[in-house]
């Protein structure tokens, strides 16, 4: 921080010691009088000095603390956990950045901003930058594994996204005006309080969409579980040959097309209509309670999870559903 309190101790600190040292008792023979401006200045220099080095490890210490989070595995996650976590996150970067916000106004509140509120609002600034990077870094990941057929959820999301920017943005200003010094921050009060109010309404305006976001995400999904899983059969076996043979292209499709950890919408489209068929077939010889009942039902839930985008649990159940499955049959051969 741009404390000046170290510097003038110590320059008290030198100034004392000399004065104590000309006017001690029974002191030697006089000695060439020490060039005592020399020595305030080189005292003053190596406090300075000593102050920087101090700000650079902190600032390298928030830095580390920004970026040596461990990232996690998101291919993990469903659509609805990330969701989740994007909303817990939008929700952690409001409350931090509220108490920014408060923080500099309350500093500016007497009309003087001194060094010890400038050393707080600063560690307020740095949690909501980190809180924000977070979610952001979440709101990338939602792009990239659900953006493809989320659209309609996408529009809210992006302008979470840009009012979560736009916060940023005035924090960034309290940030560099702060790092002027007390001095420079008394001068600019009327710029901080516009930045806090500025970032204030944007917090307000995000709070908003991302409840918005959450319904629409569950609405979206609900709704492609549904259209998933009444998709008409086009292609319906007759006997446990033709099932089976339906049963292992099922697996083939949905293993390739899980094979980058994420589906595409025209993968998820053939993974349905294949499920849709397979079922039929199933159902017709026996359905739940016939002999491939267990089978009819992993399918079921194979496709429920790929339209949920839980594509981590997809993973271990289509594990499951292999060893369950018997070997493929020889295709009958044509006359």
């Amino acid at each position: 921080m741009k404390s000046k309190f170290p510097s003038i101790l110590f320059l008290f600190a030198a100034i004392f010691s000399l004065f104590a040292c000309n006017q001690a008792p029974n002191s030697p023979a006089p000695q060439p009088t020490p060039n005592t401006q020399a020595t305030i200045d080189a005292s003053v220099q190596a406090t300075l000095q000593a102050q920087s080095e101090i700000e650079t490890t902190i600032d390298q210490a928030v830095a580390a603390t920004l970026t040596a989070q461990p990232t996690p595995d998101y291919a993990t996650f469903s659509e609805e956990e990330l969701a989740a976590l994007i909303d817990q996150a939008v929700a952690e970067a409001i409350t931090a950045s509220e108490t920014a916000s408060a923080s500099t106004t309350s500093a500016t509140s007497d009309g003087t901003v001194t060094s010890e509120e400038i050393n707080y609002t600063y560690t307020y600034v740095y949690d909501s930058a980190y809180a924000i990077a977070y979610a952001e870094e979440l709101i990338s990941a939602y792009y990239d594994y659900y953006g493809v057929y989320a659209e309609a959820t996408l529009t809210e999301l992006q302008q979470i996204e840009q009012d979560l920017a736009a916060i940023s943005g005035s924090l960034e200003e309290i940030n560099a005006i702060l790092d002027q010094g007390a001095e420079a921050a008394t001068a600019a009060i009327e710029q901080l309080n516009a930045a806090a109010a500025s970032a204030q309404a944007q917090l307000s305006a995000a709070q908003a969409k991302a409840e918005t976001w959450q319904t629409q995400i569950q609405t979206s999904l609900n709704q492609r579980e549904t259209d998933l899983l009444n998709l008409a059969p086009t292609e319906i076996a007759t006997d446990k040959i033709g099932a089976l043979n339906q049963a292992h292209d099922f697996l083939e499709t949905f293993k390739t097309a899980l094979g980058d950890g994420k589906f595409s919408p025209e993968e998820l489209r053939n993974v349905g209509q294949l499920s849709a068929n397979v079922r039929a077939s199933f159902e017709g010889l026996g359905g739940r309670s016939g002999e491939f009942g267990n089978l009819q039902d992993a399918v079921e839930n194979l496709t429920r999870q790929a339209a949920r985008g839980d594509w981590g649990s997809a993973k271990s159940s289509l594990g499951e559903f292999e060893r369950s499955l018997p070997e493929r049959p020889a295709r009958p051969s044509r006359p």
